[in-house]
């Protein structure tokens, strides 16, 4: 089963409740899969749709012969505050935040890093690291997560 095929199965239900996929994980688990979906919405999903969006997932996804022997757990959810990201263009939006990430092999001797997203081509991303620039692909990245800024959001909040 490869997170591509998962993927076309569930966004059409993600889609048809007025959210977006953000993403798909398979955890291999030791007595069964978990599939971890995470969806999104224009003024942020909800429980409720995730509620919504899971029933009729268990039903889509029971209806599918790719699924049809394998006993598995299902989980949904919003991708948070700090939210992990799952392909380059979701990046887009978050232009000069500051995110936490963790790089597949080492560049400058580092293998985690804090770093500003400075722009987005495609699958080329451009990070400020401290005093130096550093340009990455997406498929460089092991994790890519937004690093939220809990002072300023206390601020917006009061």
């Amino acid at each position: 089963m490869r997170i591509e095929e998962i993927e076309d199965v569930i966004k059409p239900v993600v889609t048809s409740h007025g959210c977006e996929l953000w993403g798909v994980e398979l955890l291999r688990g030791k007595k069964r899969p978990t599939i971890r979906v995470y969806i999104d919405a224009i003024s942020g999903a909800t429980i409720e749709d995730c509620e919504k969006v899971a029933q009729d997932l268990n039903y889509e996804l029971a209806l599918n012969d790719t699924f049809l022997d394998q006993d598995y757990v299902l989980e949904v959810s919003t991708p948070g505050i700090d939210r992990k990201f799952f392909k380059a263009e979701q990046l887009s939006a978050f232009l000069k935040e500051e995110f936490d990430l963790k790089l597949r092999e080492m560049k400058n001797g580092k293998k985690s890093l804090v770093a500003k997203l400075i722009d987005v081509n495609e699958d080329e991303i451009l990070f400020h690291c401290g005093e130096e620039k550093m340009s990455l692909n997406f498929l460089d990245l092991d994790l890519c997560r937004l690093k939220p800024d809990f002072e300023e959001l206390m601020r917006v909040n009061k």
